[in-house]
């Protein structure tokens, strides 16, 4: 599996989309972290003074990292199928530079709404880069090692992920009122990661011709289309959007549970570390079981193994190392989830609509985090719950929903074969 890395294309892209991950997730976990400090004692004078904060929370930035997806994701489809992809992975790369240039100002300037415009652009470079990184995936890898690619992709978002939420946790612990030492650090990641990228060999347009219309809306309504008649795909895109509106739901109930329990930042950020842990074992073991197929059992089985894990703090929800246990358990079912369904969303389209089909679940991926922001506000502002209550609330909201994929449990990839790309 790791003999992929060797292919200087994929490895070049696995390297600049981990270091992509681990940077945005330092800046989110970050803000998030920020926004949750108001439950403290000790919140900053320009986080506690600001009314956006104080009204929303960590709703705000979740909302507004998810909001460019579904205004630009139908779009960033279209565009990964008309112009090479590994161009826009270029594009994308660069434009980091920029959006951590803007936190690197929010953090000296010491404005709260500086730094939300800014998570609203980290939103819309993510979401250019979405449909071309996984898009391009099979045009490096071939069908073969489809399976195999995502897992070592999955678990490299996943080992950014962990590393990058434990990142921001330390940052928010220890810089305090010198924020801006984590945005020059921000700033010199998003620049090695986009020297990186330019290692990758630049690979032709799927479909140049195709028109590039302006209508997110009807371009993503058009993309549907392209699914009809293929009930595993649809079902496929969305399902991947449910887990990833509560993954989010999750990743915001942690916090406030870390908090909850008078936990530290760096501490509260572990809890996410053994998540990710658990993510990069079922991802793994995922693509050990799935070889050179997709083992659609595992769809369900990872749903409803995550639903069990939460269900272990009904005994004990103030003991920390029983929610350690359950956070890991929780990330390796994920893991088990992740790689069949991204394997059927990138390989059942055909190619010349593979970057439109990808934005389209992106799109569809973010509508379910964008979802989960308003879902946490409700539970947490409005019912008034405890995060323990609203942590195995969520699980039991999976486990129901697991049934559903059921149907998905016998799903093959299309017979399309591609070359790779070195």
């Amino acid at each position: 599996m790791l003999g992929l890395l060797k292919r200087r294309s994929f490895g070049a892209m696995t390297a600049s989309q981990f270091l992509g991950a681990f940077n945005d997730n330092a800046f989110k976990a970050l803000v998030l972290f920020l926004a949750a400090s108001l439950a403290k004692d000790n919140p900053l004078p320009w986080v506690e003074r600001s009314m956006l904060a104080q009204k929303f929370g960590q709703a705000l930035p979740h909302t507004l990292f998810a909001l460019p997806f579904v205004l630009l994701g139908p779009l960033t489809g279209v565009l990964a199928d008309r112009v090479s992809k590994t161009r826009i992975v270029w594009w994308a790369n660069a434009m980091e530079i920029g959006v951590m240039v803007c936190a690197l100002l929010a953090f000296s300037s010491q404005v709260y709404g500086i730094l939300m415009a800014t998570v609203f652009l980290m939103g819309a470079q993510s979401a250019l880069f979405g449909p071309a990184k996984y898009g391009i995936i099979k045009e490096l890898v071939g069908e073969e090692d489809l399976a195999r690619a995502n897992s070592l992709i999955q678990a490299s978002t996943m080992l950014a992920i962990l590393s990058g939420t434990v990142v921001g946790g330390i940052f928010a612990q220890n810089f305090g009122g010198q924020l801006w030492q984590a945005g020059v650090a921000y700033v010199i990641f998003a620049t090695i990661g986009w020297a990186i990228s330019l290692r990758m060999q630049r690979t032709p347009p799927a479909d140049p011709e195709r028109p590039q219309t302006w209508n997110p809306v009807g371009t993503f309504f058009s993309h549907w289309k392209a699914v009809d008649g293929d009930r595993v795909l649809a079902l496929a895109i969305v399902s991947s959007a449910f887990f990833y509106m509560m993954a989010s739901l999750f990743m915001q109930i942690v916090i406030a549970y870390g908090t909850w329990l008078g936990l530290p930042e760096a501490s509260t950020a572990t809890l996410h570390a053994m998540t990710g842990m658990g993510v990069i074992a079922g991802a793994w073991l995922a693509g050990r079981v799935s070889g050179h197929g997709v083992a659609g059992w595992l769809i369900p089985t990872g749903l409803f193994g995550l639903a069990l894990s939460t269900f272990m703090m009904l005994w004990a929800p103030e003991n920390v190392a029983l929610l350690r246990v359950s956070l890991f358990c929780m990330g390796t079912s994920s893991g088990l989830f992740t790689i069949p369904i991204r394997c059927l969303i990138q390989g059942r389209p055909r190619s010349e609509e593979r970057g439109s089909i990808q934005g389209l679940a992106e799109v569809m991926d973010f509508i379910g985090i964008l979802l989960a922001g308003p879902l946490f506000y409700l539970g947490e502002k409005v019912l008034g719950s405890t995060p323990a209550s609203m942590y195995m609330m969520a699980g039991g909201t999976v486990g129901v929903y697991a049934f559903i994929t059921l149907g998905l449990r016998g799903a093959q990839m299309s017979g399309e074969v591609s070359e790779p790309v070195e």
